[in-house]
């Protein structure tokens, strides 16, 4: 052998020697931190786990078997937080449910199997056939918790495109709804005008809100289009407002804890599935 291939082998045992020698504090700083991860996890320290495993998978990506117990502990956070979420929304969900059904008990759920693909829970003053022919605000919200203000007016033309309701110094207005938009529908009929300007969840901006914390209050309304009309809110309406918008609060409450269950209970389903 000659003098080079020696000095060649010498350096190859070297660099094997540091490589093992280096493999093993990997090994033994990914058991350490492995450890403190169980430690958290039993503490409850669920986020902060969550944080120390990310770093296993960070620092350590030549240690394959150390990162395959990471994923396992990750799967363990996950089943114990879906735990957690089934707990609280089973204990929840029939309090709620039973709140709805309660509210539900003032609504006709209005459905044209013909036309409808979803229904509608309208507040026993404002069913369509009594109203067609006044000015009002008419609110329901559909089997899907969407919740809908409808401008309703009858009268000479305006062109309407937004509400505005408003109580001493206070005021609250809708989004702008365009003519040319599907839901700004106006029609005549006999010799008579009518115009319907439908505001769906959020474009109504805060005015059903506004109406139910101001439902002791005498409250003006205020049609904005071409020309402008104002009128004060029956309390009829103000009530059926007020209802309906409490449903939709409940409604989205049940709707958000039922979406809750089933994604947890999808969780622990797919982990049992990879530990078959």
């Amino acid at each position: 052998m000659t003098i080079k291939s020696h000095l060649i082998l010498i350096v190859c045992l070297s660099f094997l020697i540091v490589s093992c020698n280096s493999r093993k504090t990997e090994e033994k700083l990914a058991d350490q931190r492995l450890s403190h991860i169980v430690q958290l996890i039993n503490d409850n320290s669920l986020n902060t786990a969550k944080i120390q495993i990310d770093s296993v998978h960070l620092l350590f990506p030549r240690l394959v078997a150390k990162r395959k117990i990471a994923a396992s502990y990750s799967d363990t956070i996950i089943r114990r937080e879906s735990a957690h979420t089934l707990a609280y929304c089973d204990s929840i969900l029939p309090i709620k449910q039973h709140e709805l059904d309660s509210i539900q008990k003032n609504f006709r759920f209005e459905k044209n199997a013909k036309y409808q693909a979803i229904g509608n829970y309208v507040y026993k003053t404002q069913i369509t056939e009594s109203n067609s022919n006044r000015t009002y605000l008419k609110t329901y919200v559909d089997e899907n918790s969407d919740f809908y203000l409808i401008s309703n007016y009858c009268g000479a033309k305006i062109e309407h495109t937004s509400v505005e309701v408003s109580a001493n110094d206070l005021f609250a207005n809708s989004d702008i709804i365009p003519i040319s938009d599907a839901a700004n529908h106006s029609f005549n009929d006999a010799g008579m005008h009518w115009e319907a300007v439908t505001f769906k969840n959020k474009a109504d901006n805060g005015v059903a809100a506004f109406i139910t914390q101001n439902s002791n209050l005498q409250i003006k309304v205020t049609l904005h289009g071409k020309k402008a009309i104002s009128y004060y809110l029956a309390n009829t309406d103000k009530k059926a407002i007020v209802e309906t918008f409490n449903l939709w609060i409940v409604k989205k409450d049940v709707s958000k804890l039922q979406t809750e269950i089933k994604k947890a209970t999808i969780k622990i389903e797919r982990i049992r599935g990879r530990q078959k």
